[in-house]
């Protein structure tokens, strides 16, 4: 358009300039007849036609150099707005940019958020949130499920009451540490909804804004009451194991005396024996001491294999039919052995107050006599001088034993140990009594297999009194003929002198000692040192009756053995002898096809009882 213009107003400027030259030409030519104010009118219209051109081109000169400052400003605004226009596009970009991270960044923090609260709510740990005034703003279920509560029964309650009473400055204890170290590590016990305590061990930091102030506290408990109860057990057994270590430690250093000592008088005394100048007198008290110490030393043994059932729980209780007079009696004959071998002046008392009706019982004689001895031998043990009681007596459904004596009695303080193993009041070796210390043990243990209990009543000085109770579980009373018959049996001669007995062992000394034995019934006998020498003796022989087999053998054992001789013979008695002694192994001997089972040492009473079971005199 300005360039138009322009064009415009150079036709109009041309225009001027023709009609001005025009004029000036005619003019002069009609000087002559003009008349002077027509050319003076020429003359002012030319200088204003002049003065027009100038105007006009000074206007026109205006208008170009606008015009070209306009074109000029046009192409710089035209230029700006590319660059507006560009940087709008990439103010555009950044712009869809920056909503996509937004975006991005939003849901990275919503799926932050949401993972960390799965964390949170997923823990096992309570995790609580407390701020500057130490108030609860934020915490997860483990938080409350630890006690059993859920969030809205908790916050009815006063924190407070939640706390054991041995703890109840813990709060107070938290904010103090916090405030002047910034962490705090404690335990303490919080009462379970359910009534109990548990045990937590509780871990709080302080969190801090980026001017250092203190904005509250981030606290982590877990529950330690399992880890705890296995802490206190693992103590416990520790203090336990320590003390049986000991313990043990003094056992066998007093079973080392205790074989030591009788073995002493045994192995001594044999030696004596063999002097050639002894007289008859003298000889047979040398075998009393030898039989007496052997006695103990077989009691030791006895002891020490208890305690094995013990420890392995295999104390049996067997109930058969059996007179608790007899019993009795037997117990009371050996503590009276056993005072006038000791020289004590101490006066033996029994009381029975069973009636006549009363006397035959269902029990385990053998454990029952077992305990009985136990209890006798230590109130003779422990009475240097004075009275040892042993009475009896029914009372409702049960059948109680007192065993009371005037002995040194047991301190108050050791009477709650007295019935543990290898305890005796006084230990070490400035100890004034033997024993193995666990015979108490035993007793009690067997007494309480039996359905009964035992306690002691005891005075340091004054003396003791034992009493335990078993149920009373009657019998009858129709066993004395009975036991007449058998007592008849048994002090009839033997004579077996048509008979055939086999022994069967390895070890030559219990053969003679078999043989010594069977000398006087007339029985003839045929000896075997190994399984299979029996068994060929047996396939040639086959008028054997009886035969007396060991159970431990080198090469083939007795169980191999009675199962080979069970092809051979299957009627023919088969009588066992064995120093184990467990229920178990009687078991396994008599299931392989014995008839018998003797326990080693065999006596000679025991071993001729035996036989006459299998066996009938000529």
């Amino acid at each position: 358009m300005n360039n138009r213009l322009i064009i415009y107003f150079f036709q109009i400027m041309l225009f001027l300039v023709i009609s001005l030259s025009a004029s000036a030409s005619v003019i002069p030519g009609t000087a002559v007849t003009s008349s002077p104010s027509t050319y003076v009118l020429s003359t002012g219209y030319l200088h204003l036609l002049l003065t027009f051109l100038g105007a006009l081109v000074i206007v026109c000169g205006l208008i170009i150099f606008f015009s070209y400052k306009l074109r000029r400003v046009n192409r710089e605004l035209s230029e700006r707005n590319k660059q507006v226009e560009e940087m709008n596009s990439n103010l555009q970009k950044a712009n869809n940019e920056l909503t996509l991270q937004k975006d991005m960044l939003a849901r990275k923090h919503y799926e932050s958020d949401k993972f960390f609260k799965i964390l949170l709510q997923s823990a096992n740990d309570g995790i609580s949130y407390y701020d500057k005034d130490w108030n609860l703003k934020f915490s997860n279920s483990a938080f409350y499920s630890l006690i059993g509560y859920d969030r809205e029964s908790y916050h009815k309650e006063d924190a407070s009451i939640f706390i054991h009473p041995d703890d109840i400055g813990f709060l107070e204890n938290r904010i103090e540490t916090l405030k002047t170290q910034g962490f705090h590590e404690s335990e303490l016990r919080l009462r379970h909804k359910e009534g109990h305590y548990v045990f937590l061990s509780s871990r709080s930091v302080t969190i801090k804004d980026e001017f250092g102030e203190i904005i509250g506290a981030l606290t982590v408990s877990r529950d330690i009451t399992k880890m705890k109860q296995v802490h206190q057990d693992l103590l416990k057994a520790n203090i336990e194991a320590e003390t049986s270590s000991r313990l043990k430690s003094s056992f066998l250093a007093n079973i080392s005396h205790e074989i030591r000592t009788p073995l002493n008088s045994v192995v001594g005394f044999s030696n004596l024996l063999l002097s050639n100048d002894l007289t008859r007198e003298v000889k047979e008290e040398y075998i009393e001491h030898i039989n007496h110490n052997s006695e103990k030393l077989l009691q030791i043994i006895g002891d020490i294999i208890d305690l094995s059932r013990l420890e392995s729980s295999q104390i049996e209780i067997t109930y058969e039919e059996a007179s608790m007079n007899e019993i009795v009696n037997e117990v009371v004959n050996e503590a009276r052995q056993q005072i006038k071998r000791n020289e004590k002046p101490i006066i033996l008392n029994m009381k029975n107050h069973l009636g006549e009706n009363s006397d035959l019982i269902f029990t385990d004689k053998i454990w029952l006599k077992r305990v009985l001895s136990h209890l006798m031998d230590n109130a003779v043990k422990f009475t240097l001088d004075g009275s040892v009681e042993l009475s009896y007596y029914k009372e409702n459904e049960n059948l109680y034993f007192k065993i009371k004596d005037t002995g040194i009695g047991i301190k108050k303080e050791n009477l709650g140990r007295i019935f543990e193993e290898f305890r005796q009041e006084i230990d070490g070796h400035h100890r004034p009594f033997e024993g193995l210390g666990i015979g108490l043990t035993l007793a009690k243990e067997v007494v309480e297999r039996m359905g009964g209990k035992i306690y002691v009543v005891s005075e340091k000085g004054i003396g003791s009194e034992f009493t335990f109770s078993i149920p009373y579980r009657p019998a009858g009373s129709t066993r004395s003929k009975l036991r007449s018959m058998i007592a008849d049996q048994a002090s009839a001669p033997i004579n077996w002198t048509s008979r055939k007995c086999l022994l069967v062992d390895d070890n030559k000394d219990v053969l003679l000692y078999l043989s010594r034995i069977l000398l006087d019934t007339g029985i003839s006998i045929m000896t075997a040192r190994s399984g299979a020498e029996a068994i060929e003796l047996l396939s040639k022989t086959h008028d054997i009756d009886v035969i007396l087999l060991d159970m431990q053998m080198p090469e083939m054992n007795g169980i191999e053995v009675t199962k080979e001789i069970r092809k051979i013979r299957k009627d023919i008695p088969i009588i066992a002898q064995t120093a184990f002694i467990f229920e178990d192994d009687k078991d396994i001997i008599l299931e392989a096809g014995c008839d018998a089972c003797l326990i080693k040492p065999i006596r000679q009473e025991h071993l001729l009882t035996v036989m006459r079971s299998f066996l009938k005199s000529n």
